[in-house]
């Protein structure tokens, strides 16, 4: 587990559930969802445990049943939901909640997990705002994600959000000077076209150099949200162009941005897909 994570959000995690304040949908924005499912263990350990002296660092007693099973994966009253395919399903909520409709096997919280959030789509988003809008008292939801910008605000404002993501990024030079160059152009609203030859060029080279790239510029987006007040980022380049934008307009790059690189991923004519996207920059951005 990270250094950052012991240091930052141990003390604060005990602290809620030991004062029995847990919410009744926690959201945790992570570096990689896959990576840090262990420590989202605990967590659902520490809200299931019958032990109220434990904490996060000392739940794994060895002794206790419930924290076997969900070790195990064998505990009745946890759900685990990831992407069927690229996306989370509606019917997957469905099911959830005509699940979680029963009774505790238990008689304890029920509890359900939604892996990488960001995969909710328009129809699955609204079935599990449903679910939130009118929380059971014994029922808890937590969310990973890798970026909560992706999600629906109505669902966000419903969570108690943990941002447990390592923003000391860096990239080399070379990626820096195109992730500098992208970003003034979206901060100072040029016309893509205008300058397409030398962007074909210089900047979107190919298919993978502009899936890192466009991967990077999201990255640096979610540092400057992350580290707004940051005295460190003040003096950089990057901060200073994003400072003179609109939080909502830079959400908006990076859900454009997020969304492109998927479509990447599918064998398209990369001149075909370029268009497309610098028009989807114009049409949502500069108007």
């Amino acid at each position: 587990m990270n250094n950052h994570l012991d240091k930052k959000h141990y003390s604060i995690i005990d602290r809620i559930f030991k004062n029995d304040c847990i919410p009744h949908a926690i959201l945790f924005e992570v570096d990689d969802c896959e990576k840090i499912f262990s420590f989202i263990k605990q967590i659902v350990k520490l809200i299931l445990c019958k032990d109220k002296n434990k904490n996060l660092s000392t739940i794994d007693c060895g002794k206790c049943n419930i924290c076997s099973l969900i070790d195990l994966n064998n505990y009745p009253d946890l759900v685990v939901i990831k992407s069927d395919g690229n996306w989370i399903k509606k019917s997957q909520l469905v099911d959830l909640k005509e699940e979680f409709n029963n009774k505790s096997l238990l008689d304890n919280k029920m509890i359900y997990i939604i892996n990488e959030a960001e995969k909710l789509n328009v129809s699955s988003s609204n079935s599990l705002l449903k679910f939130l809008e009118e929380p059971e008292e014994d029922i808890i939801a937590i969310l990973l994600t890798t970026n909560r910008y992706l999600l629906l605000d109505t669902i966000l404002s419903r969570c108690q959000i943990f941002c447990l993501k390592d923003f000391d990024y860096e990239i080399d030079n070379e990626s820096l000077d195109r992730v500098e160059c992208l970003i003034e152009y979206f901060i100072k609203q040029k016309n893509l076209f205008v300058d397409y030859k030398y962007l074909l060029d210089n900047i979107f080279v190919d298919k993978n150099t502009t899936s890192k790239l466009l991967s990077d510029v999201s990255k640096y987006f979610l540092c400057y949200l992350n580290n707004i007040n940051s005295e460190a980022l003040k003096d950089s380049k990057i901060y200073n162009n994003l400072n003179k934008v609109k939080i909502d307009q830079i959400i908006l790059y990076i859900k454009i941005i997020e969304s492109e690189v998927q479509k990447l991923e599918y064998n398209v004519n990369f001149k075909i897909w370029l268009d497309g996207f610098f028009v989807k920059i114009i049409g949502d951005v500069y108007d």
